[in-house]
C-alpha cells in the first residue's frame, strides 16, 4: 500500500462504451479519483467528446446507493458526489442515507438524479436522528418520553403505561414524512439544497501540471516543531517556486519537507513518485521534476498516450529512473486506438486495402486468429490504450535492458 494518504474510496465503477462493431472497450475506476485518472479511465475505455457511454457502479461504501444510480450518469458528476461523500461525517452519512430513503419511497426506487445526491450531501443540516426508534412503537415511545406530543404532556403515569405508542409513531412518521434506517429514524425538516447545478462539475480546462506534489513540514513526530499546513506545488516547477512552497509551510528547507504525489499525467507513477519520495525523504524531488517536465514534452508532442501504454507494458517495479529512460524513447512507439484486441486490429490492418465485401469477409473470417498471428514476432503489445506499436521493433522490456543505448538515441 502507498503511504500516498488518499480520501477514502467510495465508489468502484466500470466505464463501457457502446461500439456498433461488437467490441464495447471498458475500464474499471475507483473514485473519487484525480483529474488525470479521471481522463485516464476515459481513455481507456475509448470514450471521448459526444461518445455514449455507460457507467456502472460496481461497489460502493454505502450498499444501498448503487441501485438509485442510473448507468448513463456522467463520470464527473459522480465523481463530485464521491468527492461530497467521502468527506461527510458518520452522523451526516447516516442523515443523507435517510434522505435517500425518503426520495426512494415516494418515487417507488426510482433511480435519483445525480445533482440531486450531491445537492442531499449539502442538506444534512435539515436532518434530525433518533438513533433508539427502529419501528413505530419505538419511535412514539421516543417522541412520548422526549415530550415532543403535546396532546400527553398532562397524561397520567397510569394512563401513560397503556399508550399505543405503535399508532403515535406511525402517525408522526406519516406526518413528517420520515424513515426508518439501519441507524434509526431520520426526519428531514426542510428543503433539498440547491448548492449544486447539473454539469457544474465538468472540467472547463485540463490540469495546468505534469505531477502535482503535497508539502508538509517533516515527519519529525515532534508536536512542537510539526503542523498540519499543507501546500500544493505544480510541477514542473523552478528551484524558487520550491522554495515558496517550503516557505509556506513554515519550513527552513526542503529537508525538512515531507512530499507525496496527489496526481500525475500517467496515473500508474502516481503512487510510484510518493513512494520514492518517502523513501528518500524527499531526496528525489530532481528527478520527479525532471520526469514532470519529460511528461509535459510527451505531452505537447501528443505521445503521452504511447507512454501511458509502455509503463503498462512495462514490470510492476519499474523505478522513476527506468520511468524517465521510457519517457525519452516513447517517440519510438505509437498507440493504435482503434485496437482494442487481435480481432480489433485484423480490422485496421485489412482497412488500408480495397476490399471487395469487405463486411462479408469481415463476419466469415477468423479475425481474431488472424490479428494474433499478425501481433506475433512484430514488436506489438495489447495494452488498456489499443495496439502498442514499436516502430523500431524493440519491446519495451527491451529498452528497459539497455537503457543507456535508449538515452544516446534520443539524445543525438
Amino acid at each position: 500500500m502507498s503511504v500516498n494518504a488518499r480520501k477514502e474510496r467510495i465508489f468502484e465503477v466500470e466505464l463501457s462504451r457502446w461500439n456498433p462493431s461488437g467490441t464495447n472497450p471498458s475500464a474499471e475506476i475507483t473514485l473519487p479519483a484525480t483529474p488525470y485518472e479521471l481522463a485516464d479511465a476515459l481513455e481507456r475505455a475509448k470514450i471521448n467528446g459526444d461518445t455514449v457511454y455507460s457507467a456502472e457502479v460496481l461497489s460502493c461504501k454505502l450498499d444501498y446507493l448503487p441501485q438509485f444510480i442510473a448507468p448513463d450518469a456522467n463520470l464527473h458528476e459522480l465523481n463530485h458526489l464521491a468527492q461530497r461523500l467521502s468527506s461527510l461525517s458518520a452522523w451526516e452519512l447516516d442523515c443523507f442515507e435517510g434522505m435517500v430513503m425518503m426520495d426512494a419511497v415516494q418515487t417507488q426506487y426510482a433511480p435519483i438524479p445525480v445533482e440531486r445526491l450531491i445537492n442531499m450531501t449539502h442538506s444534512t443540516e435539515h436532518c434530525q436522528i433518533a438513533y433508539e426508534a427502529h419501528d413505530d412503537p419505538s419511535l412514539g415511545k421516543f417522541y412520548a418520553d422526549n415530550d415532543f406530543v403535546p396532546a400527553l404532556e398532562k397524561v397520567s403515569d397510569e394512563v401513560y403505561e397503556y399508550l399505543d405508542f405503535g399508532k403515535i409513531g406511525r402517525e408522526m412518521r406519516e406526518g413528517e414524512g420520515g424513515v426508518f434506517t439501519p441507524h434509526g429514524y431520520v426526519v428531514q425538516n426542510g428543503e433539498i439544497a440547491a448548492e449544486y447545478h447539473s454539469g457544474d462539475a465538468l472540467p472547463l480546462e485540463k490540469p495546468d501540471y505534469a505531477v502535482l506534489l503535497r508539502i508538509t513540514k517533516g515527519h519529525f513526530n515532534d508536536p512542537a516543531y510539526d503542523n498540519e499546513t499543507a501546500v500544493f506545488l505544480k510541477l514542473p516547477a523552478g528551484d524558487a517556486a520550491l522554495l515558496q512552497a517550503v516557505d509556506a509551510v513554515g519550513a527552513a528547507s526542503p529537508e525538512e519537507c515531507a512530499f507525496s504525489s496527489e496526481d500525475c499525467m500517467a496515473p500508474i507513477l502516481t503512487e510510484k513518485i510518493s513512494d520514492a519520495l518517502y523513501a528518500s525523504e524527499g531526496d528525489c524531488y530532481g528527478l520527479v521534476n525532471e520526469l514532470a517536465e519529460q511528461l509535459r514534452r510527451i505531452h505537447d508532442k501528443h505521445n503521452i498516450l504511447s507512454y501511458k501504454a509502455m509503463l503498462g507494458e512495462a514490470p510492476g517495479d519499474i523505478s522513476l529512473e527506468e520511468a524517465l529512460d521510457l519517457s525519452l524513447v516513447s517517440e519510438d512507439f505509437s498507440v493504435i486506438r482503434e485496437a482494442a484486441n487481435p480481432a480489433d486490429y485484423a480490422r485496421f490492418v485489412l482497412s488500408k486495402y480495397c476490399i471487395e465485401q469487405e463486411s462479408e469477409l469481415f463476419a466469415s473470417a477468423d479475425l481474431d486468429g488472424y490479428g494474433s498471428k499478425l501481433i506475433q514476432g512484430k514488436g506489438i503489445s495489447l495494452t488498456e490504450y489499443g495496439v502498442l506499436w514499436s516502430l523500431t521493433g524493440r519491446t519495451v522490456e527491451q529498452y528497459l535492458d539497455q537503457p543507456s543505448q535508449s538515452l544516446g538515441m534520443e539524445m543525438k
